[in-house]
């Protein structure tokens, strides 16, 4: 693990808050500290990333403003819904649809 990266603390980052917006420097770490588990490029918003670390997984991705959100599941299968949820609706943003995605909700 990253030796500049504490999990601890980061964690206790979401005791607060149910999601994060991290830097460019936060989120190098937590790539190299994390099993990328799934990840893929939206084209639209970067990537979307779930990650592993110990037996916590957390879902990386790109905000409309370009910041860097992170939020904190219990499951992989917890994170992979939201995934699926965002892969939806970012190929009908590829459509045209007019859809938006609320990341702050």
């Amino acid at each position: 693990m990253n030796s500049n990266f504490s999990l601890k603390d980061f964690n206790k980052r979401f005791e607060a808050e149910k999601y994060i917006i991290i830097s460019e420097a936060e989120l190098t770490a937590l790539l190299n500290s994390s099993k990328i588990v799934f990840e893929h490029d939206t084209k639209l918003r970067d990537f979307i990333r779930i990650l592993r670390i110990e037996n916590l997984f957390y879902l990386q991705e790109t905000t409309n403003q370009g910041e860097k959100m992170i939020r904190k599941f219990e499951s992989e299968a917890d994170a992979m819904s939201l995934v699926i949820e965002r892969l939806e609706i970012y190929d009908k943003m590829w459509d045209g649809c007019g859809c938006k995605i609320n990341y702050y909700e």
